[in-house]
């Protein structure tokens, strides 16, 4: 007789996991390259040692707090979404039987299955109607509530990790109190952080490791350069 498939372990197992990750690497990329262009900038503008060290810290503090308030606001915009189609699922089960029925028949013939085992598993996912629509909620929309994310618990994740990115530029300059010697150790620490970034994201993602590591360090490049003209400029037009 046909057994019925699993239809979450898989995706339960993963899909937090890459979830998470994807979170602390945009959140980590963020801290590193914004917080370097500022610091680069405030610096080629010629404020002095303590002023950068302010700049940067609020600077942080918004980021984090931005980039935390943002996450939780579209975890839960997303939460709400899975669960008002959960909802739909439901009421078309209820209402329209014989079609939600003949859409889990086509699926399960999309993955191979005969006819007569077309037939035992269907029978099977529609006897119990949270089944079918679990099954319909996984299979059609490639939703699986049991993994939802929290909102509070992914926006902390989103906020310290841009702290910890931006932690490499910031350093120097509260440990060093020559301004461009820290700037020159800042710029060191964020492209290596950025590299060392890229090369954690490929090995997760099964990527070459090296265009990773360099497309990480392209965009923090891009932020130094950026920030250095724009402080630059700026330096000269305030004085």
């Amino acid at each position: 007789m046909a057994q019925i498939p699993s239809f979450h372990s898989e995706a339960q197992f993963h899909t937090p996991r890459a979830r998470s990750i994807r979170e602390v690497v945009f959140g980590v990329n963020d801290g590193l390259v914004s917080i370097t262009g500022i610091i680069v900038g405030v610096t080629f503008s010629r404020m002095s040692s303590h002023q950068i060290i302010i700049a940067g810290l609020a600077a942080v503090i918004a980021a984090a707090i931005s980039m935390g308030l943002g996450q939780y606001l579209a975890t839960s915009a997303q939460n709400e979404y899975f669960r008002a189609e959960r909802q739909r699922e439901y009421r078309e089960v209820k209402e329209i039987p014989q079609e939600e029925r003949a859409e889990v028949e086509g699926i399960f013939r999309t993955q191979g299955y005969n006819a007569d085992e077309v037939h035992i598993l269907t029978a099977r996912v529609t006897a119990d109607p949270d089944r079918w629509v679990d099954f319909m909620m996984k299979e059609e929309l490639g939703i699986l509530l049991d993994s939802l994310d929290s909102p509070w618990s992914t926006s902390l994740v989103m906020g310290a990790a841009v702290v910890v990115g931006a932690a490499p530029p910031i350093l120097p300059y509260l440990l060093i109190s020559t301004t461009h010697v820290a700037e020159a150790w800042a710029i060191a620490c964020a492209i290596v952080v950025a590299f060392g970034l890229g090369v954690l994201k490929a090995k997760v993602a099964k990527s070459s490791w090296w265009k990773s590591g360099l497309q990480f360090l392209l965009v923090t490049a891009a932020a130094v350069v950026i920030g250095a003209l724009g402080g630059t400029l700026l330096g000269r037009v305030f004085g």
